[in-house]
């Protein structure tokens, strides 16, 4: 009975490093996921603004509605996977990458390769890893 009480009493405290890197996170997904949302609910008057600013593209309000709504989804998720890391769930840090990695292949394919993007996001999931704490695996000895 001590055994399982003692279990249940250890704690893993979230270090400094990451909950520094999730409130950073925090914000950056917060304001990209609002901006895509409000993206998606305007959609109309701000490809109207860029049609008649930007000739160059064509921006219908479809493909405005859709890139907003595939940002949104995104960014959202994104902000669940440190949600989920500021919890510490494993989960969250897989949620987090992958959706990060779908942004960076969704803006190569779309834009072509922003060396800067690339850099902070994949610095953002290195650094992430490095901060998650890591629990040490018991050996069992025969």
């Amino acid at each position: 009975m001590n055994a399982k009480i003692s279990k249940e009493a250890v704690t893993v405290r979230r270090p400094f490093f990451l909950t520094l890197l999730c409130l950073i996170g925090f914000t950056y997904t917060s304001l990209f996921s609002l901006l895509f949302l409000l993206g998606m609910l305007y959609s109309t008057g701000i490809s109207g603004i860029l049609n008649k600013y930007l000739q160059l593209y064509d921006l219908s309000r479809l493909n405005f509605l859709l890139f907003s709504l595939g940002g949104f989804i995104v960014f959202f998720s994104s902000f669940m996977g440190i949600l989920l890391m500021w919890r510490l769930q494993r989960l969250g840090l897989y949620i987090y990458a992958f959706s990060v990695a779908v942004f960076i292949i969704t803006e190569v394919i779309l834009t072509g390769a922003f060396l800067p993007d690339i850099i902070l996001h994949s610095l953002l999931i290195i650094l992430f890893i490095i901060a998650f704490p890591h629990r040490q695996r018991k050996r069992r000895h025969a």
